[in-house]
C-alpha cells in the first residue's frame, strides 16, 4: 500500500520562517511507512497544488493531508479543499484522502501554548498587569472565535484577571495604536504571539515591541513563538489516522 503525507503550510519570504517548516518536516520524515513532502499555498516553492499532483500522478493509495495552522481559518475550509476537489476532476482514480484538523482541535495544543507563556509570566502580576494574545488577521469568524475561546482559557489557566487579543496585519502604525490604547489599563502585558512559524508578521510584531518600549518604561514583554516542533509533531502526530 502506498502510503503518503504532505504538509500544508502558507509561505513565506522570510527564510527563518521556510526553515521552521523544514524542521517540523524533518519529525514527519521518520515515518518510514509514508511518502512525506511539503507544500505551501503562496510565496514559496513548491506548491501545494504542485505535491499533489504528484501523489495523484503516481497513484497513491492513501494520502494524509496536514495543515501546520493552528485554527480553522479560510486556508483550512476553502483553499486547501478547493485545490483537491479540482484535481479531483483532472485525474480518473484518486488516493484515498483525510484531512488533519487544525492544532487547536486537539486537547494537548493548550500546552504548547502554555510552555510558550510560562517561560516570561514571573515577569507580571497576574492580577495587576495583563495578557495580549496576538494572531493572524482573519475575516473567517470560525477561526476569529477560536482565536478568542484560546485567547480565554490561557489567561483563566494562568489566572491572569485582564486579557485581549488583536489581529495584525503589517500595518506597523495600527499595531502601535492598538497596543498603546490597550496597555492605558496597565503597566505590564505580557504578549503572546499565535505563530507557528517565523515570517514578516511576527517580525513585525518584534520590531513594533522593541520601539514601543524603547520609547517608554519597558512593559511588553513577548513569549516565543510557538515553536516547539517536537512537541508540535506530537500532537499532530497522536491524532493521525493511519
Amino acid at each position: 500500500m502506498k502510503k503518503g503525507i504532505l504538509v500544508c503550510c502558507h509561505g513565506t519570504r522570510n527564510p527563518d520562517g521556510v526553515n521552521d517548516t523544514k524542521k517540523l518536516l524533518r519529525f514527519f520524515k521518520k515515518k518510514k511507512d509514508y511518502t512525506v513532502k511539503i507544500g505551501y499555498l503562496e510565496i514559496t516553492k513548491p506548491s501545494i497544488k504542485d505535491q499533489l499532483s504528484f501523489f495523484f500522478r503516481k497513484k497513491y493509495d492513501f494520502l494524509l493531508l496536514i495543515p501546520a495552522m493552528i485554527f480553522s481559518g479560510n486556508h483550512v475550509t476553502q483553499d486547501i479543499p478547493k485545490i483537491l476537489n479540482n484535481l479531483k476532476k483532472k485525474y480518473t482514480t484518486s488516493p484515498t484522502l483525510f484531512i488533519n484538523p487544525p492544532l487547536l482541535k486537539s486537547k494537548k495544543f493548550l500546552k504548547i501554548a502554555q510552555n510558550s507563556l510560562i517561560k516570561k509570566i514571573r515577569m507580571i502580576d497576574n492580577k495587576k498587569d495583563g495578557l495580549i494574545v496576538v494572531a493572524s488577521n482573519t475575516v473567517n469568524s470560525k477561526a476569529r472565535n477560536e482565536v478568542n475561546y484560546l485567547t480565554k482559557k490561557i489567561a483563566k489557566k494562568n489566572k491572569i484577571n485582564f486579557y485581549k487579543r488583536i489581529f495584525i496585519t503589517l500595518n506597523k502604525a495600527k499595531l502601535r495604536k492598538d497596543l498603546e490604547k490597550i496597555s492605558l489599563k496597565h503597566s505590564k502585558f505580557l504578549i503572546l504571539p499565535l505563530f507557528l512559524f517565523r515570517g514578516n508578521l511576527l517580525k513585525n510584531l518584534i520590531l513594533t515591541i522593541q520601539e514601543t518600549n524603547e520609547k517608554g518604561n519597558k512593559r511588553f514583554f513577548l513569549c516565543s513563538h510557538l515553536n516547539n516542533y517536537k512537541e508540535i509533531y506530537n500532537v499532530i502526530n497522536s491524532s493521525i489516522k493511519s
